[in-house]
């Protein structure tokens, strides 16, 4: 007769640092030791929260998020604590914790998160660089990480019409010395992006005025910027009418272009008058680029939302020949890949807010976040969703700080019950 022999017991600690290796990491076939370095708690605690808020979205277990909630609390005061320290604070590991602490956050929906919410975390995020200063992107881990900051302050900036900190543009002119791709359209977009931030700026602050500059200047950026998607390389066109694309940095770097094509083109829209023909010209351009890059974003959505399997690239992003920023691959330190749907989230709320929002394309958009929250299991896009609902009655206002029709809407995630 044959026994039952009851397999090894597995650790929840290593539980959760598998799941978070097999599933979130890019280079993962890589050993990371930073695990067993006695200076890296904080790391291993934002792990552990993200890890196991991953699980129980994973099983529907809210026992597992109550867990994850009490791992984020000691997390962010480890984190906080490090912050505080003068050797910590320069480290990639703490870089690396607060990442993983915004990712716990843009999945459990658990910390507030609207517009204004996002220029505070933005705002933290760049005096954190600068205490890092160049010697933060010295080496590949740094230089990595470094540029998923500038991507996330870029964004922001973008959006609520802030000028980009001189440090993000001394530090990102450092990377790109060590990422010279002159072929590669994301990095050619990205190192642009920020005079597109700049630019809104300039204008809703009053350092641009006349007419002739505005369109003048978003004439310059938006050529720039299609020129950097000009020859693509082959796999970058979409495979079907409703986009569909199968590289990770591909998606990466499309709805983000298309982003900054409308935040620039938008602001044309909200500053120029139609008096004249020269001017009723350009808004007209503006406003068919802007309604161009909206449907762009749009048709994109079905491949994320479809229920059929064969048609989901989710193997393409978890597993990618290449990451947009190559270092990715041979980073010392384990480089996130994105959250399912979380690289279009503020391209999908550009596109539900912009001047040419009809209230079926608003619908629309509601719909999608109501998809990525509920099924991909993404808090913060119910949160999106909420703004998108309470800005139906919004106006354009390019008032410094207020975005295309943004407002400052308090918006309040909150954890599942």
């Amino acid at each position: 007769m044959t026994s039952y022999v009851s397999p090894p017991s597995v650790d929840s600690d290593d539980q959760s640092f598998a799941f978070f290796f097999n599933n979130w990491v890019i280079n993962n076939g890589m050993y990371h030791n930073f695990v067993h370095e006695p200076g890296n708690k904080h790391l291993i605690a934002s792990i552990k929260a993200f890890s196991i808020a991953s699980l129980s979205k994973n099983s529907s277990d809210r026992r597992l998020l109550t867990l994850a909630q009490y791992q984020y609390t000691t997390a962010l005061n480890l984190t906080n604590t490090a912050l505080r320290n003068p050797a910590q604070v320069l480290r990639d590991e703490t870089l690396l914790a607060i990442l993983v602490l915004t990712n716990y956050e843009t999945l459990t929906g658990g910390v507030e998160r609207n517009l204004s919410a996002w220029e505070q975390h933005i705002n933290g995020s760049a005096s954190l660089l600068g205490l890092r200063g160049l010697e933060g992107v010295r080496g590949k881990a740094g230089r990595v990480l470094t540029l998923h900051v500038i991507t996330g302050i870029n964004v922001v900036c973008l959006l609520r019409c802030l000028p980009t900190p001189p440090v993000v543009h001394l530090l990102q002119a450092k990377i790109f010395e060590f990422l010279y791709e002159p072929d590669n359209p994301v990095i050619r977009f990205q190192r642009l992006n920020l005079d597109c931030a700049d630019f809104r700026h300039a204008v809703t602050c009053g350092l641009i005025t006349s007419p002739e500059a505005i369109i003048a200047r978003a004439a310059e950026l938006d050529l720039r910027l299609t020129t950097a998607f000009a020859g693509v390389p082959q796999g970058w066109d979409p495979e079907i009418i409703a986009h569909s694309v199968k590289r990770h940095h591909v998606q990466a770097g499309l709805p983000g272009f298309e982003l900054s094509r409308i935040m620039v083109n938008e602001i044309v829209l909200q500053s120029i008058e139609r008096d004249t023909h020269v001017h009723r010209s350009a808004w007209g351009h503006s406003h068919t680029i802007v309604r161009q890059c909206q449907t762009e974003i749009l048709a994109s959505m079905p491949q994320y939302t479809s229920q059929s399997g064969e048609q989901l690239p989710w193997s393409g992003f978890k597993r990618p020949v290449r990451y947009f920023v190559p270092e990715a691959v041979s980073s010392s330190l384990p480089i996130m890949r994105a959250l399912s749907g979380y690289g279009v989230l503020w391209p999908l709320f550009v596109a539900g807010t912009c001047s040419t929002t009809t209230s079926e394309i608003r619908n629309y958009v509601a719909d999608v976040y109501g998809y990525f929250g509920e099924q991909l299991k993404i808090e913060q896009a119910l949160v999106l969703r909420q703004m998108i609902w309470s800005l139906s009655g919004a106006t354009s206002d390019p008032r410094p700080g207020s975005g295309s029709v943004l407002k400052n809407n308090t918006v309040h995630g909150e954890y599942n019950k």
